[in-house]
């Protein structure tokens, strides 16, 4: 049976109609860059050889997704050209060209049959100002992104074979200290791999990120900034790619979306591949440091607040002698005499003799906390009035902000100098110069760094005992018996100095030292 194609009469009935074309290819490959070019020629000529048409060129994108439209900027600029009424007609090969995403595919025919712009898919004989063509549209780009899926699903099974074979794709484009070889294998930049170096020496020796990055200021990075980022730093510092190896499937595609791996899938970790910029034993150096630079400020993984805060005394008991913290114990567990204590963990652990201040009981520790609150609540006009002036007083001294300063400018003058140093070629002496710049630094830092917590620590004990004032003002006397949110409110720590003499730090700076008696059964106080 013979085949008739029917030629819609909106395209000749309208003389010298504006005619444009919109194609796509979604690879950098040969081949498709050649049916880029194919299909460019093909549709110029295609239009200009229509008398009744006016050629209003060509929108095309290349080796770009076709799943979300506001990711291809020729077909936002065709989409905007439409609006403008730049041309009548929009001619492109298929659905799945067009627009792989249903929702794209109908928002755009939708938005543009309006303004009586047809769109004609050949492929599919598909004329966008007829009746049933959005029906039909409908039904056939669900198709194409059902396909679109399939095809998503086939390369993420054609990228899991690859990485449990450990085979490496990595992209060096943005990818500080690499490029890549006519066969596509890494191969250090020398001119870059030199930063990597440096950033890692620093960190090694002893200066935190945020100096590090301070320091690198003026040099570009990979994205051509002249600004360094501390999270740049940090994950310069973390990624294993600079010691030859490559953590594989680290981010996943959900939802046509990127995310981070959170062990949704297997992570494949490949050894080896590519050359070290920094030695195996510098990078695992640096994991360390950061670990141990991590915990030393609370930054621990997991949930922390599940453990830290189980009971209302866990973390915030200290031992006078050795320091280590107190942990929750049961003395006579399973019968009558059963009771909560808090012992020292060194104790615990069977090191009487470097630490024997032994156990306080739960119930002292409640009792003495409670005589602590009645004192500062009957008292609190007198004490927190002074002690609140003497703070304001030390925060408006002169000679702490001048220090700091001063500090700042020393800090920036080391940095300036390491930095020129850097730029300079490397020998003996200039490495001895360069360690010296560094030992100054950190300590220039560290002493900083410790006039700033004491700045910080009296604007917040000004504030906890604002805080304070409004939480006894708001009770109507004394308390009677423990109130864990009153303790968690107002108390940093106990410190236990010995058995019988435990000294109470509040969350403002003021400190309460309280005695107690040793007794069988309750302990007097």
């Amino acid at each position: 049976m013979k085949k008739i194609r029917t030629i819609q009469a909106a395209f000749l009935e309208e003389k010298e109609l504006k005619v444009c074309a919109y194609v796509r290819v979604s690879t950098d490959q040969t081949e498709q860059k050649n049916s880029f070019s194919a299909q460019m020629e093909h549709y110029t000529a295609y239009i200009k050889n229509n008398p009744a048409w006016n050629f209003a060129g060509i929108y095309a994108d290349q080796a770009l997704s076709g799943k979300n439209a506001a990711k291809r900027p020729e077909f936002m600029r065709m989409v905007t050209d439409a609006e403008n009424k730049k041309f009548d007609l929009i001619i492109t090969k298929s659905i799945s060209r067009f627009a792989r995403n249903t929702s794209d595919c109908l928002e755009t025919v939708r938005k543009l049959k309006p303004l009586g712009i047809n769109i004609f898919f050949e492929k599919e004989n598909i004329n966008t100002l007829n009746a049933e063509s959005e029906l039909m549209l409908s039904i056939l780009s669900s198709v194409a992104e059902e396909e679109l899926n399939s095809i998503s699903q086939n390369m993420h099974w054609a990228y899991q074979r690859r990485f449990k074979q450990g085979k490496v794709m990595i992209n060096a484009t943005r990818f500080l200290g690499y490029d890549k070889d006519r066969n596509g294998n890494l191969i250090i930049n020398e001119e870059q791999a030199a930063i990597v170096r440096r950033i890692f020496k620093d960190y090694l020796s002893g200066l935190g990120i945020s100096l590090i990055a301070k320091g690198l200021d003026g040099i570009k990075t990979i994205s051509g900034k002249v600004k360094w980022a501390e999270s740049t730093v940090r994950d310069i510092i973390k990624n294993e790619k600079y010691v030859g190896d490559a953590l594989l499937q680290k981010t996943i595609t959900k939802d046509f979306k990127k995310k981070r791996n959170k062990g949704e899938v297997p992570m494949y970790y490949v050894k080896d591949t590519h050359p070290a910029i920094v030695s195996r034993k510098d990078f695992e150096k640096a994991q360390e440091l950061m670990v141990e630079r991590a915990k030393s400020k609370g930054n621990t993984e997991g949930n922390r607040e599940k453990y830290l805060k189980r009971y209302a005394f866990t973390s915030t008991i200290e031992c006078g002698h050795c320091g280590k913290s107190y942990k929750r114990h049961l003395d006579n567990c399973g019968n009558v005499a059963e009771s909560v204590c808090w012992v020292c963990s060194t104790y615990i652990i069977g090191r009487k003799i470097s630490c024997n201040v032994g156990r306080v009981k739960e119930e002292t520790i409640k009792g003495l906390f409670v005589r602590v609150f009645n004192r500062l609540y009957c008292d609190r006009t007198k004490m927190l009035g002074e002690y609140k002036t003497k703070l304001e007083l030390e925060k408006f001294m002169e000679i702490d902000h001048e220090r700091i300063e001063k500090l700042d400018e020393e800090i920036e003058s080391l940095i300036q100098q390491e930095r020129a140093l850097f730029l300079i070629e490397e020998n003996a002496d200039l490495k001895t110069e360069h360690d010296e710049l560094v030992r100054k630094l950190i300590q220039l830092q560290k002493e900083r760094a410790t006039w700033m917590a004491e700045l910080a620590k009296r604007d917040s004990r000004i504030a906890r005992t604002l805080e304070f004032e409004a939480i006894l003002e708001s009770l109507s006397g004394t308390i009677l018996e423990f109130s864990e949110d009153l303790y968690t409110a107002i108390i940093e720590k106990i410190v236990v100095k010995e058995r019988t003499n435990l000294e109470f730090h509040l969350k403002n700076g003021l400190r309460f030292e309280e005695h107690y008696t040793l007794k069988r059964g309750r302990d007097l106080f």
